[in-house]
């Protein structure tokens, strides 16, 4: 019995650190402090320490409003699905704090980087 226990403990701890290391990872892409994000998603920025270090878990409550204010799916805080919706927002949250003028030329850059990796990929998808 108390190995079932032991297993069933570090199965939890891996999820917190994989959780933790998303939640990290989302709020360090968005540019934010941990006490601003904290403060944003109404917890403590010492729970936060803690949860992105994997020491603790996340209530629904909490998760509910980190996606909330990331615009990150709960799918991928808990199991990493879906990574591509949340690079949008974080790219829309960049953008939203950029002037007019700065986000033509954003988007610019943006554009003529995209336009180089697309023909690099069809060069070396052509070798």
């Amino acid at each position: 019995m108390k190995d079932k226990s032991k297993t069933e403990s570090a199965v939890k701890d891996k999820l917190n650190v994989e959780v933790g290391r998303r939640i990290r990872s989302v709020r360090e892409s968005l540019n934010m402090t941990r006490d601003c994000f904290s403060e944003r998603c109404d917890i403590s920025e010492s729970f936060l320490s803690d949860v992105e270090r994997g020491n603790k878990g996340i209530t629904s409550k909490t998760l509910t409003k980190i996606c909330e204010t990331t615009n990150v799916s709960a799918d991928y805080i808990l199991f990493g699905n879906n990574r591509s919706d949340s690079d949008v927002s974080v790219l829309l949250e960049l953008f939203s704090k950029l002037d007019n003028r700065c986000i033509f030329h954003a988007t610019n850059i943006l554009k003529e980087y995209l336009q180089l990796v697309l023909e690099l990929n069809s060069k070396n998808s052509n070798k």
